[in-house]
């Protein structure tokens, strides 16, 4: 793909994929076989700057975040087209997860605030993080109901995953400064947890993913000698029970970009 991809997600026997474009964000494409494109979704006002998409099998919808409009798009696909509503935000939106509840978890970068919106959109919760958790990009929320989240940067410079409790208070933490060393990430922009919560870290800037306990201690890498191309999203479909993960060569370089979308049954 030409375009840098934005997420992945499946919802049912159909895999999603958000790209950075101003039409046809959305490809949809088969999950069995050699994973065929079946048709392209444009939805009205995402615009540039999507940052995003994440699936809901409860609601049959998904959500997409806009961190350059603040928006959050309600996609519900039917066919070629769908049926599309937008939530307005008064914080800056970035990644995407769903809660144990069904509702949609956003992590607000700028205020460091994880915000639970019901179906409706309306926010049901706003859990604020501790200081030291400076930049958090993506959360997602386990079954014991505490949270894994990415944090990259700030005043401090430490590029971790952690995990919070439900007050948003730091448990214990994977990383340190940025490196590429033992203990170490670059930028980690994405996680996904599995059905045994194991987590996947799209290390981006070290070009591989990270696969850690549910105690966030270090396992392995994934995929170490074939990515090569800076990973910018991770998800797991527990339904296929594979891990795509998407990357992106040239991210700077419009005309020799190339983005890949690697699969991984687990």
């Amino acid at each position: 793909m030409p375009d840098v991809v934005q997420g992945v997600t499946q919802l049912f026997n159909e895999l999603f994929i958000l790209l950075d474009r101003d039409v046809d964000q959305v490809e949809v494409y088969t999950t069995w076989g050699d994973y065929m494109r079946l048709r392209s979704l444009t939805i009205p006002g995402l615009g540039l700057g999507v940052c995003d998409i994440v699936s809901c099998e409860q609601n049959r919808c998904l959500y997409l975040s806009n961190i350059a409009k603040d928006n959050i798009h309600v996609v519900v696909p039917r066919g070629n087209s769908g049926k599309f509503s937008k939530w307005t935000l008064s914080e800056t939106p970035c990644g995407l997860s769903i809660t144990v509840a069904g509702n949609l978890l956003v992590t607000a970068v700028r205020s460091r605030r994880l915000l639970e919106f019901n179906p409706r959109g309306k926010c049901i919760r706003a859990i604020s993080l501790d200081s030291e958790l400076e930049q958090p990009y993506h959360a997602i929320q386990l079954a014991s109901g505490s949270f894994v989240l990415c944090c990259v940067g700030g005043s401090a410079g430490l590029h971790r995953v952690c995990m919070v409790s439900e007050e948003g208070k730091l448990k214990r933490c994977y990383g340190s400064t940025s490196g590429a060393g033992k203990g170490q990430l670059s930028h980690a922009t994405h996680i996904a947890v599995d059905k045994d919560e194991f987590v996947y870290v799209a290390d981006r800037d070290n070009e591989r993913i990270v696969l850690l306990s549910p105690s966030l201690q270090f396992v392995s890498f994934v995929l170490p000698n074939e990515l090569r191309q800076q990973t910018n999203h991770v998800y797991v479909s527990h339904a296929s029970r594979c891990l795509y993960a998407s990357s992106t060569t040239h991210m700077f370089d419009t005309l020799r970009r190339r983005s890949v979308v690697n699969v991984v049954q687990l």
